[in-house]
């Protein structure tokens, strides 16, 4: 179960949903006790809103841009507003590139057992009849053929279910996010990119995972289901008002209510989430900007909004390796 929520916020704020997520949490709805926690550890983090910043040390000048992953109307004036940047770049670095993209598909279409069970029982014989019901149900309200969901490997049909059914019309449609829409304005201006980590990061991450801990990630991720299309409209939400510390916080607040999970289970598994799928990785992308900074002097680094704030946030660590930072309007 420990994975199921890094799965969900992976999802989520490195790749939010679809505009049409309806039925937004907000703060007010929180009792007084949350509100007062939330407002709390915003005011004691550092970076905790923003978008778009400009880091500078000596003749370095990078420009930090969070991004999301599935097209919203909303990102149109956002791109315009980075736009300029792009011309002006020696590199831009990202998540990943169209490059690895290609790579990563390669792998896949190449190693079928990555994503697919290619040998021995399927979902249907894993999993309790009334659960497998269940699981088919909501596969089947994301696109998903039952037939196909039964063969996925347990850790990504969680991945799969992570997405509300209102946001996987944008991942079907082939509608892309802010990072892929920076992609496309490189080529034009013949800006090179380059990936900040492995293109085969997700499958480290998740993959590996024994498959009885898949099972429960994935009975779990069924449970969570129940909120799923609110949550995502609230993580739209804060991610257009710029507050991403905000998001992260109120999806703990949020899994509170997890059926058959304790509040000090949730923050347990928050706490490993934050490390494996932002610090450890933040703190890895690191030595790629430094590098880059030796060899070109103005950047442009996007990456998922959630990799901004915090004490092991990217801004922070940019701060303390001596850049001035100022956050720019958007």
């Amino acid at each position: 179960m420990r994975y199921v929520l890094m799965l969900c916020f992976l999802i989520s704020l490195a790749t939010p949903a679809f505009a049409r997520c309806e039925g937004a949490f907000t703060p007010d709805s929180l009792p007084a006790a949350q509100q007062a926690e939330l407002e709390a550890i915003i005011a004691q983090t550092p970076y905790p809103q923003g978008l778009l910043w400009r880091a500078e040390r000596g003749d370095t000048v990078l420009h930090l841009v969070g991004t999301m992953h599935i097209y919203d109307p909303r990102l149109d004036p956002i791109l315009a507003r980075i736009q300029p940047l792009i011309p002006a770049a020696d590199l831009i670095l990202l998540e990943t590139t169209k490059a690895a993209e290609a790579q990563l598909q390669a792998e896949m279409a190449s190693r079928p057992e990555l994503l697919f069970i290619t040998d021995g029982p399927t979902l249907p014989d894993l999993l309790p009849e009334p659960v497998w019901q269940t699981l088919a149900d909501q596969a089947r309200a994301r696109q998903i053929p039952a037939f196909m969901a039964a063969k996925f490997q347990p850790w990504y049909l969680s991945l799969m279910l992570a997405v509300p059914p209102c946001a996987m019309e944008a991942m079907v449609s082939g509608q892309r996010g802010l990072d892929h829409m920076i992609m496309d304005q490189a080529e034009i201006a013949d800006v090179p990119t380059q990936a900040l980590e492995p293109y085969d990061t997700l499958f480290t991450l998740f993959g590996g995972e024994p498959i009885d801990e898949q099972i429960e990630m994935l009975q779990a991720t069924i449970a969570m289901n129940r909120d799923a299309d609110a949550l995502f409209a609230t993580l739209l939400e804060t991610y257009f008002a710029e507050e991403h510390v905000k998001a992260w916080h109120i999806s703990r607040l949020a899994a509170y209510d997890m059926p058959g999970v304790s509040r000090t289970e949730i923050d347990a598994m928050f706490t490993e989430m934050e490390e494996v799928l932002l610090i450890r990785r933040n703190r890895n992308w690191m030595p790629v900007i430094a590098e880059a900074t030796r060899q070109h002097d103005t950047l442009i680094v996007a990456m998922g909004a959630a990799h901004l704030g915090g004490t092991d946030g990217v801004l922070n660590l940019l701060a303390q390796e001596g850049y001035t930072l100022t956050q720019l309007p958007l």
